[in-house]
Order: C-alpha cells, then structure tokens, then sequence
C-alpha cells in the first residue's frame, strides 16, 4: 500500500506565484502574525517553530517547539532540545504534553509548552526559555534583519485538496546571549542563531520524496539558507528556497538555483545514503554566488515511522508498533519494512561562499546540514 498522492506540478510551483499570497517585499519584512500560531484541529496539520545557536564555546543548540508534531496523529504539543557540546555526546530532551499546556498567540511569536516559551519582544528580538530534561536555557536573540520568507512562503499549495506546506524565517541571522545549563553545570554564552517557523495540513511524504536544507552563517556576517525540496517520479519537481545575506543586507531578486551532489556517504545509525558534499550556485542579475558545503560530524540521526495509512486508527496503531518494535533487531527491521520508516539526519558542516556582486568576495563560515528522506532510495545526483 503507497500513500503517494499524486499532486499537480502546479501545487509545486507556488513559491513565487502572487496567486498564492502576497510575495515578501525588503521594505515590508514579514508580518509579525507569520510567527504567530496557526494550530488547526486537523488530523495531518503539523506546525513547529525551530531556534538553533552555535555558541562561541563550541556548543551548539537546537531546540524545536511544536503545537502538533509532524507525522503524529496524536497532536500532542512537543518540546525537542538537542545540545552538542565541543567533542562530546549530544544531550537529548523531549516532552510531549496535552494541549491544555500548549497556548500561543496568533498576532505574533509567542508560544508557550508547559515550561518554555518563545516570545517576540519587538523588532528582530526573541526571548527564549527553556526547561526540558537535563537542558535549562535563557536566551535573547537579536536581529537587524527584516524578517523573510522565499516569495508567497508555500512550498506546496494545492488548490484542489487545500493542502499546503509553508515556511518563514522570521530571524535569518541573530546575535544570541544568554546562559545555557545542562547536568547542573551553568555557562554564559554568546554566538550566532537563526529562527524558522513551519507548517501544514498533510503527510509530507505524500508530496515529497526527501530534502536538503541548510544554513550557513559566515565568519563575517554573511549568510545562506538554501533548500532542495523534492517530489516524486521520475522527473520530481524541485522547490528551491534561498536567501544571501552579505555585507548586513539581504541581496533581493528570484536567482536560477543549480545543485550538484557528490560523495554518497553511509550514516551508520539509519543506514540512509546521503551526499556528503553539495555544490550551490545562484544566479540573478545582480549576483552570482557559488557554495560548496562539506558534511562533517553527525549531530541527530533518526529513524521514525511513515505508515502508508490515511485513517486516524490504523495509522496510530502502526506508529505504536513501530517504536515498540525498534530497539529489537529482527522485529525492528521488520516493522521498518512492513510498516515504512523516513530517516532524518542534522549534520555540521564547513562551507566556503564566493559571491560576484559589485566585486568577488570569498567567505567561509559554519554551517547546520539536514537531510530529511521519506524512503530510503540509491544517492540522488539531481
């Protein structure tokens, strides 16, 4: 049984289509409301905003707050926190809660699951607290950036069925500070972040076979985020969002995006085949820039369950199966089979960045890689 739907290469084509809602402008930013909540009771609706820093102490942290978590049909509000120190193993701490602990409002970023919570407090500044596990954290982050989404924000609008997937970056590029505890041990800490907000109201691996996404944030202030969003078949549709950022200002335009991938690599935990290295350019008018991204350390490895059933029931019945099922190596690996499983992988990453604006520039920075995969498939070189 597939749970493929097929979509029309229309619902791919949204991105910067005015038909599907206003396109973002450099002197409009984005509406705080963007940020805001916009849970929905419906049975595949998902939504989650994600925070990540890279601390000038070597850690880094990532933490995602979700009204409802993709992929399960439950809908209970979850914390995720993943803290990476320097050398070191990943601490993990997630709670999932009901929804009387879940309240956020609509007209901006404030959100609130049990004991963290993320509020915009005015132009380009967030607070963030958290308490899950063994992770506290207080954190401001600070932006001169406007606020930005790549054109109308949809990576899939359909009109026939109303669904939709979209996405926004209401902080490209922030300064953050604060204090970060973790086993009891507190430290002061200063770095870089970024903030995105997702959502929508269907299977994603119904429209999507897998994804590449990545944020690089340069030595001097520069930065690139980039995705590959990729359908199904034989000739998949490509959603390619990207934004530059160099000299403390987002250079505008719709640039023509190219990707080459190179040196499949094997990740050990979930066996999924991944390019270890990508090769980015973008092309406008005013600019051409040339990435070349290097996949280092693991940072989160994941497997997780994609049954092919719609009804609510047979769904939650394979997703309790699965996880039951996943530590034990021939029942587990069984139940991967029978039941589908996605894999999904964060990575660090070293990229140099060469832009030709006014004059060649050549920068080098860190950068968060992520390959998300609704199957495992042979290395893709599109």
């Amino acid at each position: 049984m597939s749970h493929k739907r097929l979509y029309p290469p229309s619902s791919y084509r949204r991105l910067y289509d005015p038909s599907a809602g206003p396109l973002w402008s450099l002197d409009e930013g984005l509406p705080p409301e963007e940020d805001g909540d916009h849970y929905r009771p419906e049975r595949d609706f998902f939504e989650w905003w994600y925070f990540d820093a890279a601390f000038e102490n070597g850690y880094r942290l990532v933490a995602i707050l979700h009204s409802s978590l993709y992929n399960a049909v439950d809908h209970k509000p979850t914390v995720d926190l993943r803290l990476t120190p320097p050398g070191g193993e990943s601490v993990t701490a997630i709670g999932r809660y009901e929804r009387a602990d879940y309240r956020a409002a609509a007209d901006h970023c404030d959100v609130q699951i049990a004991g963290c919570r993320a509020i915009a407090e005015g132009k380009g500044r967030y607070s963030l607290r958290l308490r899950q596990g063994e992770i506290t954290a207080d954190l401001v982050y600070e932006s001169f950036l406007p606020g930005w989404r790549p054109g109308s924000g949809y990576l899939l609008a359909d009109d026939a069925s109303g669904h939709f997937f979209k996405w926004v970056v209401p902080l490209p590029r922030a300064e953050v500070r604060g204090t970060l505890t973790v086993a009891g041990q507190t430290m002061t800490v200063r770095g870089v972040g970024y903030h995105d907000h997702n959502w929508g109201n269907f299977v994603l691996a119904d429209a999507f076979s897998h994804w590449y996404w990545g944020r690089i944030l340069g030595d001097s202030g520069e930065a690139v985020i980039f995705g590959d969003v990729v359908g199904h078949g034989s000739d998949p549709a490509h959603v390619k969002p990207f934004l530059l950022i160099v000299g403390g200002r987002i250079l505008p335009g719709e640039p023509t995006i190219s990707f080459q991938y190179h040196d499949p690599t094997v990740e050990a935990r979930t066996g999924l085949c991944y390019p270890s290295r990508l090769d980015l350019v973008a092309a406008s008018k005013d600019y051409q820039a040339n990435l070349s991204l290097r996949a280092g350390r693991v940072m989160e490895a994941l497997d997780f369950a994609s049954p092919p059933f719609r009804r609510r029931w047979p769904r939650q019945a394979a997703e309790i199966a699965f996880y039951l099922a996943m530590d034990k190596p021939i029942l587990g690996a069984l139940a991967r089979r029978l039941l589908g499983k996605a894999s999904y992988l964060r990575l660090q990453a070293q990229a140099d960045l060469t832009v030709r604006e006014r004059r060649e520039s050549n920068f080098s920075g860190n950068a968060i890689y992520e390959i998300m995969q609704f199957a495992h498939l042979k290395a893709r070189r599109e």
